[in-house]
């Protein structure tokens, strides 16, 4: 089976400096990915179970048609992979002293699953605010 993976990611980034001990920061990027089975071809495999040290058919009765590629359906319909992704940053950060400085970090995701399939719909927003404290030596 050949996966195919693509994606075009897009980025801008600013800066500003108003003072020696001010600056800010603003960066953003755009995902666009695909990803899928593009060939679905079993003709070069034998079709045979796996052998297994110990019978779980007892726990699972469908165990032996689990590794037999006969019984593979659907693969390229569930492999697709459709998202989009923004990511934003902006940030500030501040001087205290020449060896100490504060800074205050905003992120913003937002992810859209646009072939939602196996796991659920993974589309999502995301925001988190991060303070740190710096110290150069």
């Amino acid at each position: 089976m050949e996966y195919e993976t693509e994606a075009h990611t897009f980025m801008l980034g600013a800066g500003l400096k108003p003072m020696a001990k001010l600056s800010f920061n603003l960066t953003g990027s755009y995902t666009k990915g695909t990803g899928n089975i593009s060939e679905l071809s079993f003709a070069h495999l034998e079709t045979s179970d796996v052998k297994l040290s110990y019978n779980v058919s007892a726990l699972n009765p469908n165990q032996i048609y689990l590794y037999d590629t006969a019984y593979i359906n659907g693969i390229s319909a569930y492999s697709n992979a459709d998202f989009k992704e923004l990511d934003v940053t902006l940030g500030v950060a501040y001087r205290l002293t020449k060896q100490m400085g504060i800074g205050l970090n905003y992120y913003y995701t937002d992810y859209q699953d646009d072939a939602p399939y196996v796991y659920r719909d993974e589309s999502n927003t995301l925001q988190s605010l991060v303070g740190y404290l710096t110290y150069s030596f």
